[in-house]
């Protein structure tokens, strides 16, 4: 009896994931075209889905396009998971890429602005021990684990075609006049086909880096696994992340999200770290169907409060002079009134 009571009193262990994420304009460009977002554990609670939920994009179309793609593929995709009637992860994934797809699209096709716009989106979702993909584009996901990574999503580039044809080697595709040619991306078309993939079943330690060309076009993925063996903190990996693409030039937007596997007994944690550092502020989007306001902050600048009886002055003042004007006027049609008698 005793034996039993003694089992029962340890606590269950389970799987949780943990992340930062980090997103800069880099020293090129004039804006910061790419988005990245999460959900939260009070979110989470009422998504039929369930679990957690990673996304990057890179917008691309223009000088408001490409910011407004990204962030309606963002919001949307996290807005339509959450809200998914399906408790199949894939089919929740799948819908919810497509639902951005169609937004975006109708969105151009409305703004004559914003015609041609696109994005890739990248997303990772993880409920309990396992995690599923869903992908277009060229941002993307790698999974380190045992000391080893592995590249879990196909950029869908030209370029990438080429190699997987036997085209082009490695090295000379990093170099390749149109390596930024994308075949496929979020809103260039009324559909859009959608990598998905899963479930994967997830260890204890596995790490998992989601971010735009802006980092992988500049650190190499040997560079990658490298820094999350060297930085076992999530805060200084994605920092050193940042650092290095700044150090190389950073021709491109820079975000990167890096989340680890960990195992806790718990029974409430704080998976994120809420605090993003970004050097430019994204366009907001606004539009009632996926209002959501735990958005990447904007922090804004509070107006200096005034000292201390200087409103009171200042009515005091503009009643003195109203006063005075009314008597003046008194004063003139008395002497007018006169004169004429």
């Amino acid at each position: 009896m005793s034996e039993q009571a003694s089992s029962e009193s340890v606590p269950q262990r389970r799987l949780v994931i943990r992340a930062v994420l980090r997103t800069d304009v880099g020293l090129v460009r004039s804006e910061n075209q790419d988005f990245g977002t999460y959900t939260t554990p009070s979110e989470e609670r009422d998504s039929h889905p369930g679990g957690r939920l990673l996304i990057v994009a890179d917008g691309m179309g223009g000088h408001r396009g490409g910011a407004t793609a990204s962030r309606i593929a963002g919001e949307t995709v996290k807005a339509q998971y959450l809200g998914s009637e399906t408790s199949d992860v894939a089919t929740a994934l799948r819908e919810s890429l497509s639902r951005a797809n169609a937004r975006i699209y109708s969105e151009a096709q409305s703004n004559p602005e914003l015609r041609g716009m696109g994005t890739t989106t990248s997303v990772l979702a993880v409920r309990g021990d396992h995690g599923w993909l869903a992908h277009v584009g060229d941002s993307r996901i790698y999974l380190v684990r045992d000391g080893e990574i592995q590249q879990l999503t196909d950029d869908h580039s030209l370029v990438a075609t080429m190699m997987r044809e036997g085209l082009l080697t490695p090295h000379e595709a990093e170099t390749h006049p149109r390596r930024n040619v994308l075949q496929r991306s979020m809103g260039v078309a009324e559909d859009v086909e959608i990598d998905v993939r899963g479930p994967i079943e997830l260890r204890e330690g596995d790490t998992f880096i989601l971010c735009s060309d802006g980092l992988h076009g500049v650190v190499r993925e040997h560079e990658l696994k490298a820094i999350v063996a060297a930085k076992p903190s999530l805060d200084e990996a994605a920092d050193e992340y940042l650092r290095r693409a700044l150090e190389r030039g950073a021709p491109d937007n820079v975000t990167v999200i890096v989340a680890r596997v960990e195992s806790t007994d718990e029974e409430d944690t704080s998976p994120f770290d809420e605090t993003l550092k970004a050097t430019q502020k994204m366009a907001a989007v606004v539009d009632e169907s996926v209002r959501d306001t735990d958005k990447l902050p904007v922090a804004a600048e509070a107006a200096p409060a005034a000292p201390e009886g200087t409103a009171a002055r200042a009515h005091a003042g503009s009643s003195a002079l109203l006063w005075a004007l009314l008597l003046v006027l008194a004063l003139g049609a008395a002497g007018v009134w006169y004169y004429w008698r």
